[in-house]
């Protein structure tokens, strides 16, 4: 196939029907309209989401799974009960799903078979299971997913999302499986650093099932708290100061909880590498329960219509990937999720099968002491957000009769200063706490609103505007944070399950494990970085809180490594992976721009890149048909977009428009169309809508460091319950 005949894909035809390759593999897909639905509550504690400042203490928000300590009778008591095992070994979850903890070692040069005494991981698992019929009882490879982070879970991400992703990727056969890496939520020992031992333990040696996680989550609390009204790095002339002080601080708790435990410490090994290892473990581990499988049809497979298509799989003529992907990782990640994609296909490039890596992170910039790069594009899409209250008028609340774009600039500018003179202050009705919205409220609130415009320019501009009438609505209310849920009965009622208490230091752990050189710059060097970056970002103030949480980290990765900025980007080849990636950037991505899409494509041989026409983290940010009918393809057919060529000036990759933006919704549109394929298109629109309300509701990379910020889909329901449309 030459790949002028891709390019014709830029008018949204969905190209796994249009393309036909010399090869063809003839294939049935099943068709299955998929109407049910989850009652998934947002968050265990809505108080922690509003109240932790992770560039602050060192440490991030973490997902819960229910808003409250079970879903349609089911437990995190039950899943703690679940014993390990070295085998897959399913049971029964949260109704319509199955649950796994597998044991894998923790160290890889200490394997498990060696000695019963070498430390261990137990992987949380969560699989969507797919309809199958007849004799097959399981997917030939599973889908994983991450959402990204680092930190982010994708148990929380599968068990909120699996059937619309399924239905996204039009596959409601494909099993879906959402894991925890490393030190993340289900998965034990959980990367914590607050939470300690009893001093009066009986027992010699210290284990992470007697630390007391209710006090740990009670001072981490407690800690982020003291330093909340530091606000951003420049909010005045010692916050820089402050922060880097806190900063160290938590450095060094994790250090002394590290030292706890020696060699056999989760905080040495939670690094992508490891976690990359771990994939390759799930991946095996699928393969032996699936054989295992009796062949025999299942009770539970439903009769289903299907219709012949030929779906084909494909490369630039004559190479030779197989599609087979049996014993091969098929995996989409986001955000972070790239980097841990990217890092499996450089160990294993021969047990690729399918990688979908979307919302691209520059591996060579995330090992490296600070990151700046990653903000290239964020005034591009700041930029647009005149732009497009101006293109709504009336429908924007920031937009003024006779406005032109700079008008709705200057007004916003307008409000910033005042707030940076005059903060809003109040009594929280419900709470009886004094409240106040500064400027670092409105900024962090802003550069949130980067990563999904189409959704959060409309309220960002309510916001504004309320904020320029003098209004303190109850919406900027919530933004601050003092809820109803703000008192102590958390920590002193009886204790949950552990696995119910959010906030952990994985994220932390992560980044920092992952850096080539460690970051311990002195005040005037970091200063200086600041300045620099001062004159690539408006929101240099935000990112640099966030990037700055390494300093002074002096914990050291141990088990498997990967040194991305000396292997493999200073090879002369590209890495040849057994069936070529597939990268998604966004033309103007707030924390991973199209810059790192096109280097990292750059990096493997055969690679497809997607630049999708939109503002936003990830595809998610924005619908296209486009993008997904390539992503459709690429998983069911293996359709590879061609591999980019040139660089941003004068390149040549696929591009997709988006039919979406802010003020404009494509959903609303396309639900009113009659037909069959309207019906399948308007089901395809609502499992897009899902699947970015679960990811909206985890903190992205970029986002740490304003997790006092409620997440965007708590934003959401704020705004939609004051009787505002976000369309």
């Amino acid at each position: 196939m030459n790949s002028t005949t891709y390019w014709t894909n830029e008018k949204n035809i969905p190209v796994w029907r249009e393309i036909e390759p010399p090869n063809t593999i003839k294939t049935r897909r099943r068709r299955v309209l998929l109407a049910r639905s989850l009652a998934i509550a947002a968050v265990l504690f809505l108080w922690w989401s509003y109240h932790s400042v992770p560039s602050l203490i060192g440490c991030r928000k973490t997902e819960t799974v229910a808003g409250a300590d079970w879903i349609e009778g089911y437990r995190f008591d039950d899943f703690e009960s679940i014993t390990p095992s070295e085998k897959l070994e399913w049971h029964k979850c949260f109704t319509a799903f199955q649950c796994a903890r597998l044991t894998v070692p923790m160290d890889y040069n200490r394997p498990l078979n060696a000695s019963k005494d070498n430390p261990k991981v137990h992987i949380g698992l969560l699989l969507v299971p797919g309809i199958h019929t007849g004799s097959e009882k399981a997917s030939k490879s599973p889908l994983l997913i991450n959402p990204g982070g680092p930190g982010g879970s994708g148990f929380a991400f599968a068990l909120g999302a699996g059937r619309a992703i399924q239905q996204l990727f039009g596959a409601p056969d494909q099993d879906v499986v959402g894991f925890d890496p490393r030190g993340i939520m289900m998965t034990t020992p959980r990367a914590d650093c607050y939470s300690f031992p009893p001093n009066n333990l009986t027992s010699s040696l210290p284990s992470p099932d007697d630390e007391d996680y209710v006090q740990g989550s009670y001072h981490r609390f407690l800690w982020a708290q003291s330093g909340r009204e530091i606000g951003f790095i420049n909010s005045s002339d010692v916050a820089l100061r402050k922060l880097d002080t806190r900063i160290r601080a938590t450095a060094k708790l994790c250090q002394t909880k590290d030292e706890l435990y020696g060699d056999d410490g989760i905080l040495q090994y939670v690094s992508t590498p490891n976690v990359a290892r771990d994939m390759l473990s799930i991946v095996d581990a699928w393969d032996e329960w699936a054989s295992a499988l009796s062949n025999e049809p299942a009770a539970c497979d439903l009769p289903v219509k299907v219709k012949d298509e030929e779906l084909h799989s494909s490369a630039d003529g004559d190479i030779p990937y197989s599609p087979d992907t049996k014993g091969k990782l098929v995996f989409w990640g986001l955000s972070y999720g790239t980097m841990l994609g990217a890092t499996f296909a450089s160990m294993f490039p021969d047990r690729v099968g399918r990688l979908i890596l979307d919302g691209v992170v520059d591996a060579d910039g995330f090992v490296g002491p600070l990151w700046t790069e990653s903000s290239w594009d964020t005034n591009k899409n700041f930029d647009s957000f005149a732009t497009y209250c101006h293109k709504a008028a009336k429908r924007c609340d920031l937009y003024q009769d006779g406005d032109e774009v700079q008008d709705i600039a200057t007004r916003f500018q307008a409000v910033e200063m005042k707030l940076r003179n005059e903060p809003l202050t109040w009594i929280d009705e419900q709470s009886k706490m004094p409240a106040s919205f500064t400027e670092s409220h409105l900024r962090g609130l802003t550069f949130q609103s980067l990563y999904a415009p189409t959704i959060m320019f409309p309220i960002l501009a309510a916001v504004v505007s309320n904020l320029h009438e003098g209004i303190i609505d109850e919406f900027i209310k919530q933004l601050v944070g003092n809820s109803p849920y703000f008192n102590s009965q958390p920590f002193c009622g009886v204790p949950l399950s552990r696995f119910s208490y959010p906030g952990d230091e994985a994220g932390l752990a992560v980044m920092c494990g992952d850096k080539r050189h460690p970051l311990n710059e002195t005040l005037p060097n970091l200063e200086k970085e600041f300045e620099s970056l001062s004159k690539m970002s408006y929101f240099s103030d935000v990112y640099m809180s966030f990037i700055l949480i390494c300093d002074g980290y002096g914990i050291k990765n141990k088990g498997l490594t990967m040194d991305w900025d000396d292997n493999p980007a200073h090879r002369s080849e590209p890495i040849k992976t057994s069936f070529p990636i597939l990268f998604i950037s966004n033309s103007a991505d707030p924390v991973t721009p199209l810059h790192a899409g096109l280097k990292m494509a750059k990096k493997f041989v055969d690679a497809g890149l997607i630049e999708q026409k939109s503002e936003g983290h990830c595809s998610l940010s924005a619908p296209s048909r486009c993008t997904n009918d390539w992503m459709q393809g690429y998983l069911k057919a293996g359709i590879v977009p061609p591999h980019p060529v040139g660089d941003l000036s004068d390149g040549k990759w696929v591009e997709c428009r988006a039919e979406g933006y802010p003020w404009k919704s494509y959903g609303a549109e396309s639900s009113e169309a009659q037909g069959e394929d309207a019906r399948a298109e308007t089901e395809r629109i609502k499992a897009l809508n899902r699947v970015q309300q679960e990811l909206g509701k985890m903190k992205l990379w970029g986002t740490q460091s304003l997790d006092w910020i409620p997440t965007m889909q708590e934003l959401v329901a704020v705004y939609e319950a004051q009787n505002h449309c976000t369309h």
